[in-house]
């Protein structure tokens, strides 16, 4: 798995650096130096803190209640033994904090990540499961279309922590060669 988490880094490092699909040739020790950054990640184990943040597309103050920036998250990777907390932080079309909505939190796949929402329901512990991909998904039904962010989480499996030797099916040894003349 190690030369493909070096192909996997270097090609994130690129594509993190391009602009516009191209790449100078003065950035190449940039790229290398973020190449193993995403390496080390990518062979981990690591644990990852991510909070989704207030980005939203600047625009006017609209009149009622405007429609709601919908944001797509990142992917997070996590071995089977970790597990991550995600925020959110709401606001206005104003760039003001809103923090009296109830948010609810939804797993697609509760096998590979379940779900213990904060009582605020302002963040949540995601605890790793079963090897896959899940989309963790939080919304504000209090607005109109509802608000939603979702982050994508892959569980792979940690390192090996023992062996186990299973055994086949007993059967006859093939007959002896016959000696040679």
């Amino acid at each position: 798995m190690t030369a493909d988490n070096r192909v996997t880094a270097l090609r994130f490092a690129i594509d993190a650096m391009a602009v516009d699909g191209n790449l100078k040739a003065a950035q190449a020790g940039d790229v290398t130096a973020t190449a193993n950054v995403f390496y080390r990640w990518l062979e981990g184990p690591a644990v990852m803190v991510l909070a989704t943040d207030s980005l939203t597309y600047q625009q006017a103050a609209p009149e009622g209640p405007g429609t709601p920036t919908v944001k797509k998250g990142t992917t997070v990777q996590l071995t089977d033994i970790q597990q991550v907390t995600l925020s959110v932080a709401e606001q206005d079309s104003k760039g003001q904090p809103v923090t009296a909505d109830q948010l609810a939190w939804s797993v697609d796949n509760p096998g590979v990540v379940a779900l213990t929402p904060s009582a605020d329901g302002y963040s949540c512990l995601c605890v790793a499961g079963t090897d896959g991909t899940a989309t963790v998904t939080v919304a504000d039904n209090s607005v109109t279309p509802p608000l939603t962010a979702t982050d994508v989480i892959t569980v792979v499996s940690s390192a090996a922590t023992g062996l186990v030797i299973s055994e086949g099916t007993a059967e006859d040894q093939p007959p002896a060669a016959p000696p040679a003349a």
